[in-house]
Formats: structure tokens, sequence, C-alpha cells
């Protein structure tokens, strides 16, 4: 009986460390002003799995993120309430340590 060998398919594997997401959440905010953006719209557009925690750390940090409650449907159509997150700026030197 001869077995053949299973190799796992190499995956590309992005980076998503906290940092590099916390900088993807400022950029998008950023972009998006006063409108911001929604857990669901980081989620899906910017791929950021746990935005709540992201931007936790980025207040701890030093930015100005407000939390604006909202419902937002998401790509499967249904509905959810949700944080809208919009970027009023950093207080002193604020970083995505």
């Amino acid at each position: 009986m001869k077995i053949e060998s299973t190799k796992t398919p190499q995956i590309q594997i992005n980076n998503h460390s906290s940092r590099k997401q916390c900088s993807k959440i400022v950029q998008a905010l950023e972009r998006a002003g006063s409108a911001g953006m929604s857990t669901i719209e980081l989620r899906e557009e910017i791929d950021i799995l746990h935005p709540a925690g992201r931007v936790q750390e980025l207040r701890e940090s030093g930015y100005r993120i407000d939390t604006i409650w909202t419902v937002t449907t998401n790509a499967q159509g249904h509905n959810h309430r949700c944080a809208r997150y919009v970027l009023y700026g950093k207080r002193g030197l604020a970083t995505c340590d």
C-alpha cells in the first residue's frame, strides 16, 4: 500500500499585527472624515477582525476617537447595531504601538 504525501499548500499570510491593524484603522478613519466607519465596514473593507479592541488601543495611545451607535447592514444583508468610529485627531505624541 502506497501512501501519498499530502503537503499543505503555501498560504500567503498578510501582516495582521496589532500595530499594523491600528495603522490601517487610523488611515481609514482619516479618509472617512466625519462620516467615520462602522465595525462592519472595518471588518469587511480593511480586514480588521476585532475593530473595538484596536480602537481601544488607539484611544489608550492618545487618539481621539468617538463612538456613535448605529444600525449597519453587512454583506449578507443583515442589519446589526454596531459602533461607528470617528477620528478627531490625537493628543500629544499618539502612536500605533
